[in-house]
C-alpha cells in the first residue's frame, strides 16, 4: 500500500510542500549545480528529503542543496565519477554486498565488520567505497521501492575491526544525502564490543533511524527474511558465495555501468 507523503499519495499540504520546495530550488544561482538538480531530482527523490524534514519546505531545500553540493564536490571529482576501480580493493573484499530481498521485497544489504581492518583500510577510499554502495544500492532499487535493509553480521567481530571515524562518517552519508533508505537494520549476532560500540552510536542517529535497529538472532531475523532469502549461515537454505567477479558480472548494475 502506497503510504502517505509518497508519490501518487499526497496531502494538499504535502503537495504544496513539494511545490514550494520546486520553486525554491529554481533560486539555485550556480548554474552547475541547478543543471545537477534538474538531472537528479524526481518528485519521488524530492519526496525523500521532504520526508526527512517533515515537509518543512525550507529546511528540505537546504538539506537537498547541500547534497547536491556533496555530489558534485565529493572529493574533487563528484559523487558520479566514483567507479569500481576506484574502490576496487574495498568493493572485493567481501564486507559488504547486496543480495536478496526480505518479507517486503526491499533489496538486503549484508555488511560483515569482521573484513574490515582500519589499520590496513585507506580513509579515502573507504569513503568511496562507502558512496559506492549508496549509489550501488540506489541503483538497483526495484520499481516503487525506495528502502532497502540491513544486515550488520557481527560474526566473529572483534575490537581491531571497530572504527567509529568510518561508521559515523557512513551514519552521516545515510542520513543527509541518502535520506529515507533503510528500511530495517538487523544486527545479527551480537557481542558485548557491538553492545559497547552501539552506545556510541545510537545518538548519532536521529530517532526515526534508530527505532528502526534492532538486534536478532537466528530466530528473530527470520521475522524479517524468508527462508529462501536468508543465507545458510543466517540459518536459511540460500546457499549463495559472495565472489567478486561473478557479483559484480551478474548484478543488475554490472562493473562495466560504473
Amino acid at each position: 500500500m502506497n503510504q502517505s507523503g509518497h508519490i501518487h499519495n499526497l496531502t494538499k499540504e504535502q503537495q504544496a510542500a513539494l511545490n514550494q520546495t520546486k520553486d525554491l530550488m529554481l533560486t539555485i544561482s550556480d548554474q552547475k549545480l541547478l543543471t545537477y538538480a534538474e538531472g537528479f531530482f524526481d518528485d519521488r527523490m524530492l519526496l525523500r528529503f521532504l520526508r526527512a524534514r517533515k515537509f518543512d519546505a525550507n529546511a528540505s531545500y537546504q538539506m537537498i542543496l547541500a547534497c547536491i553540493k556533496f555530489r558534485v564536490e565529493f572529493q574533487g571529482v563528484g559523487v558520479d565519477a566514483i567507479t569500481f576501480d576506484s574502490c576496487k580493493r574495498e568493493a572485493t573484499s567481501g564486507k559488504s554486498f547486496i543480495h536478496g530481498t526480505d518479507n517486503t521485497g526491499r533489496p538486503i544489504v549484508i555488511v560483515r565488520p569482521r573484513l574490515h581492518d582500519p589499520a590496513l583500510t585507506d580513509p579515502s577510499e573507504s569513503e568511496r567505497y562507502i558512496i559506492f554502495m549508496m549509489e550501488h544500492c540506489r541503483k538497483t532499487l526495484p520499481p516503487n521501492m525506495e528502502q532497502v535493509t540491513l544486515i550488520f553480521d557481527m560474526t566473529g567481530v572483534s575490537k581491531k575491526n571497530m572504527d567509529l571515524k568510518t561508521t559515523k562518517y557512513m551514519v552521516t552519508v545515510l542520513q543527509n544525502y541518502y535520506p529515507e533508505s533503510l528500511g530495517a537494520v538487523l544486527v545479527y549476532n551480537s557481542t558485548w564490543i557491538v553492545s559497547a560500540v552501539w552506545k556510541v552510536v545510537k545518538p548519532w542517529l536521529d530517532q526515526v533511524t534508530a527505532a528502526k535497529v534492532v538486534f536478532v538472532d537466528d530466530k528473530a531475523i527470520k521475522t524479517y527474511i524468508g527462508d529462501n532469502n536468508l543465507l545458510s549461515e543466517y540459518g536459511g537454505s540460500d546457499k549463495f558465495v559472495f565472489q567478486p567477479d561473478v557479483y559484480y558480472q551478474s548484478s543488475p548494475v554490472g562493473i562495466a555501468q560504473y
